[in-house]
């Protein structure tokens, strides 16, 4: 019964209203009602899916004919079971019985409570709302999490004495912070786990699964995440769509493809819709579309169903890559990189996780955690959130690649590094210097050798373990050089095996050799842990090939810095001046490098850093002309053209890319061995170089495994290493990561702990405050569209008059968008075209609209002929007078980098012409594929040759010269050991001669040739002793006269 509402009635005013509308219960109500609409349209859809492809079965596309299973590739099922037609269950040993249709009605509906139960709990939120809860406190724990801006707790009291004293409101107190940063690291947090080494060192490491979980619950990252091999035609980017990610082993991909309600899975029957049987291997994504690699089967064959099935019990089953990177700044310190995120946001440092760090464990000690850690996840895999598919999902972890620079690399592989003959860590070329210096040897330096393979690492060191049980550390080092194989962990077992036969002898003196070998072989063999390290048995990982050449080590800190030395230590003051005006004038645009610093480049010439060598990559070549010899200037030119090419995101044509990189390496390597043919020989880095290209045909683009971001990264390690307690350092910084990510997880929406998400005002902060974004190491996509011209201020522009085939009224604007996002300012040069290269001269022109926008550009074509030294393109104006032309402003495609070749009137027939002329950088990134690059040498093999000949008589005679120095310092040594024994025994003559004096001096000398019997250095008379008592003998006090005789010794050496 209800009763009507009085007109008059105030109920309800306009104030409570207002306050209803803003409340948690109204929002709730709201939250609810937008629920219940997304489910039913979500059951319509499922019916409608069902009713279409409830008989549908796998799409019968290309399946090889042959008798014996042969790879073939189908189109990912459609349908709803991996198995639609009745069979003789025998057939299926361990399968699970089919079921009838009634069952699996029953399942489906099971399958959707479940699936509404869930998304009850994860769309309505279990706990108050963290904005209307208390939003000041949030901020100041983003304040206290911001990775860019450390604040120590200091910062943070003054902050909050601040705040208290400007009058702000509910502000809290530092404990009352604290607290709800350890309630918020449950929420959205990381675990920070204790691990102890085989070696008894102790580490923290936050949990990598929880980390990678993140990323699934992220409302930014989920979309974008690929978890299939792809094949396409054309520009390929990412390390999916490379070899390596086909080469791991196929239970280590993702092994599931969901359609509906069902899950098809790889190494199951599968039926065509012709009819035939299929057991798909790998699922493929090829040209966008889901495939599988197949192979056709016999019914009689007998067949499992994969093993996967039970582990994800109905859950999605994904595999997430990853990159692990380790680094000893600091102590030993590992980060990650979630690889199945686009390359270009990975080079953020938003992207980069913590994992650990200690100044006691080994980083093979930490992999050996680490790999613990992602082991697990192949036989338990993690269930998260999806915030892509708004359902649980489970996943598993694989590691297809080791980035690192090349001493880390060494590490990880288990090398010696550059102290050894062979100094490769993934291949065996090298060997003594009888070896590399001859023909064979020398040539072999410049190509990859026969790879080292892991089973081989493995039984070097196995070798030294035994050989070290000899008590000899001298045999051990000997092996380790010849071989290369030096094993941190084993290297610590080598020294605890020294000190156990050292043990053993004590204790057992009476021992043969060969009874304290067996004992401490014995010993050893009873010992509990990991004799190496852990990466060289991780199934899918072999660390010398999957250790990808790293490109700004190798290549910017390696390449560009042995040209710069090689180029600066060479010249006179004159001519370093002459080339800090040069590189003082030079045109930056279109080079993707900070304005140069030529000041700070030239003081301090010995210590410049990646993006000062980036610079010079780029430019150097237009500047040397006159201070550098004619080797020195192919050496320039080489080391540039290469280095263009490696800095490419993107590759259009893998075979020719492979191709021009190949020749442009080897360019580079001869270039080297004309200046100096001994640097490959001393400089691992140039071999190194040679692997490069068998690394980008299976890892990618070079940019994509590089390490500057992580090398970024560190110095937000080293603010938590300066705040930190300094108690447990490892644990500490650990916990401090957990709460930067607890805090990335808030602001992405991303839901955890109990099934809750921040609020819409907080996940804005991340979207709308370019500050946050700026300190949380978050850079968002740029928003730039091709053609969109950018006006000149209202008070500097002015109405034009233009001509008839464009709009009749513009204004001047400055800038243009490309269609490479490059911003094209007003006298830049840029492309518009496949055969003209545009300038603009002096105005960029826009429409009274976006979408009418026009550029007035001056042309200039390319030459056919290159330029005589640089080797690059040339740009010149085919008529007397200036040619412009007005197109679009969407046609322009990417700006360049030129420079002008000089400028001298050129005159014919006794009058000036207009013939200036300007030079393409071909050293530039945008430009480097436009033209083909050209090998040095053609016959390599006959260069090489004539170099090794070369090195063997400049190696001849540094030996030579070494052996003479050697001996003439051992003859100084001697001659002042002389005079200082000459000059002590005429200072006191109680102290002995020099050796050869002494006989002459004295001839009443001891029977072994020692000093006199009466000799008494302190001067002093021996006490008469009674034969028939005990001597009551005292030694005397040698201290003072030993210091007397150091002093005087210090003292000749400093007036020497």
């Amino acid at each position: 019964m209800f009763t009507a509402v009085p007109d008059d009635s105030t109920w309800i005013s306009r104030a409570s209203l207002s306050s209803h509308l803003k409340g948690r219960t109204h929002m709730r109500n709201v939250d609810r009602l937008e629920f219940e609409e997304a489910r039913m349209r979500h059951y319509d859809a499922l019916d409608r899916e069902n009713e279409d492809t409830h008989d549908a079965i796998l799409d019968d596309v290309s399946i090889h004919k042959e008798a014996r299973p042969q790879m073939g590739w189908v189109d990912a099922p459609d349908g709803d079971d991996y198995l639609d037609r009745e069979v003789d269950l025998k057939t299926f040993d361990g399968m699970r019985e089919l079921m009838t249709a009634k069952e699996e009605k029953e399942c489906v509906i099971r399958e959707l409570d479940d699936m509404v139960e869930y998304m009850d709990q994860s769309l309505l939120p279990q706990e108050p709302d963290l904005e209307e809860e208390d939003l000041s406190l949030f901020l100041l724990d983003l304040l206290d999490n911001l990775p860019q801006l450390r604040l120590s707790e200091r910062h943070m009291q003054m902050f909050l004495w601040v705040l208290s004293e400007s009058g702000a409101h509910d502000v809290p107190s530092l404990y009352a912070l604290r607290e709800t940063q350890a309630r918020l690291r449950k929420f959205g947090g990381v675990t920070t786990k204790r691990f102890e080494s085989s070696l008894g060192n102790v580490m923290y490491l936050n949990d990598i699964p929880e980390i990678i979980a993140h990323d699934y619950a992220n409302l930014q990252i989920t979309p974008l995440l690929c978890f299939y091999p792809e094949e396409k035609e054309g520009c390929v980017s990412e390390i999916w769509q490379m070899k390596r990610i086909k080469e791991l082993p196929a239970e280590q991909l993702t092994p599931m493809v969901r359609k509906g309600l069902k899950d098809f899975y790889v190494n199951e029957l599968a039926e065509l819709r012709s009819g035939e049987y299929v057991i798909p291997h790998m699922w493929i994504i090829r040209n966008n579309v889901m495939c599988a690699d197949a192979c056709q089967v016999e019914l009689t064959q007998a067949l499992m169903p994969n093993p996967l099935r039970a582990v994800a019990n109905g859950y999605e089953l994904y595999t997430s890559f990853v990159f692990l990177w380790a680094d000893d700044i600091g102590g030993n310190n590992i980060y990650l990189a979630h690889v199945n995120v686009p390359g270009r946001l990975l080079q953020q440092e938003y992207f980069v996780r913590f994992v650990a760090t200690s100044p006691h464990a080994s980083t093979p000690e930490q992999f050996e955690a680490v790999l613990e850690m992602v082991r697990g996840t192949q036989h338990k895999p993690p269930c998260t959130y999806n915030a892509h598919s708004h359902c649980l999902c489970k996943f598993r972890i694989a590691v297809p690649g080791l980035p690192a620079d090349n001493p880390q690399q060494s590490e990880e592989c288990s090398h010696i590094g550059p102290s050894g003959n062979c100094k490769c860590c993934r291949c065996l070329v090298g060997g003594p210097a009888a070896v590399t210096e001859s023909d064979d040897g020398y040539h072999a330096l410049h190509e990859p050798g026969a790879p080292r393979r892991v089973v081989r690492t493995i039984e070097e060191i196995q070798k030294q373990l035994l050989k070290v049980t000899e008590g000899k550390l001298a045999p051990v080092s000997a092996m380790q050089t010849a071989s290369g194989v030096k094993d941190r962990v084993a290297q610590g077992w080598i020294v605890k095996v020294l000190s156990k036969v050292k043990a053993i002898k004590a204790d057992h003196p009476s021992w043969s050799h060969a009874q304290v070998q067996q004992a401490a072989k014995e010993w050893l063999d009873e010992q509990p842990g990991q004799r190496w390290s852990p990466l060289l048995s991780f199934p899918g990982l072999d660390p010398h090939g999957d250790t990808p050449v790293e490109i700004l080590h190798t290549v910017l800190l390696g390449l560009i810095k042995y040209v710069w030395h090689n180029l600066h230590t060479s010249w006179k003051d004159p001519e370093r001046e002459l080339f800090i005006i040069r590189l003082q004038g030079t045109n930056i645009d279109g080079l993707t490098i900070p304005p140069i610093r030529v000041a700070y480049m030239s003081q301090y010439r010995n210590a410049l850093v990646g993006k000062h060598f980036k610079t010079l990559m780029q430019t150097v070549v237009f500047h040397v002309h006159g201070i550098v010899s004619q080797p020195q200037f192919e050496l320039i030119k080489a080391t540039g053209r290469l280095g263009a090419v490696l800095w490419y995101h993107k590759i259009r044509n893998m075979v020719e890319y492979l191709g021009d990189l190949r020749i442009l390496v080897a360019n580079v390597l001869d270039a080297f061995d004309t200046v100096d043919p001994t640097h490959i020989l001393d400089k691992g880095k140039l071999h190194i170089l040679s692997h490069l290209p068998d690394d980008v045909e299976r890892f990618g683009p070079a940019i994509r495994y590089a390490t500057e971001v992580f090398e970024c990264f560190n110095h937000v390690f080293r603010m938590c290493s300066v705040l930190s307690n300094h108690q447990v350092p490892g644990h500490d910084i650990a916990r401090k990561c957990s709460s930067m990510e607890h805090v990335k997880h808030l602001m992405s929406g991303a839901q955890g702990g109990e099934w809750v998400q921040s609020s819409r005002r907080v996940q804005a902060m991340l979207v709308q405050h370019p500050i946050v974004q700026t300190h949380l190491g978050w850079v968002p996509p740029p928003k730039h569209t091709p053609g969109y011209v950018k006006p000149i201020a209202q008070k500097k522009r002015k109405t034009l008059t233009l001509p008839p085939w464009t709009i009749q009224h513009g204004i001047m604007g400055f800038a243009v968008t490309a269609q490479s996002d490059n911003i094209c300012k007003v006298g830049t040069w840029a492309f518009a075209g496949s055969e003209s290269l545009i300038l603009p001269p002096q105005a960029t022109v826009i429409g009274p609209s976006e979408h009418c926008s026009y550029v007035i550009l001056e042309v200039y074509h390319i030459s056919d002929t290159l330029h005589a030294a640089f080797n690059m393109p040339l740009l010149r104006c085919l008529t007397t007078d200036p040619e412009f032309l007005g197109i679009r402003s969407q046609d322009i495609r990417f700006m360049v980098n030129c420079g002008v070749t000089g400028s001298r009137v050129h005159r014919q027939e006794r009058e000036a012409t207009n013939n200036m002329q300007f030079v393409l950088n071909l050293n530039a990134i945008h430009n480097a594929d436009l033209v083909p690059p050209e090998p040095l040498h053609q016959d390599h093999r006959s260069y090489h040759d004539r170099m090794a000949a070369q090195v063997r008589v400049m190696r001849t005679h540094k030996r030579a010269q070494t052996k003479a120095k050697a001996k003439a310092t051992r003859s100084a040594n001697k001659e002042k050991q002389r005079i200082a024994a000459r000059t002590d025994h005429d200072e006191n003559p109680g102290y002995p001669p020099p050796p050869d004096e002494a006989r002459d001096i004295d001839p009443e000398t001891d029977s072994d040739g020692g000093q006199p019997s009466d000799w008494n250095p302190l001067g002093t008379e021996a006490p008469a002793i009674d034969a028939d008592e005990e001597p009551d003998y005292e030694e005397p006090d040698l201290l003072p006269a030993l210091r007397s005789t150091r002093a005087r010794a210090i003292k000749r050496r400093r007036v020497q």
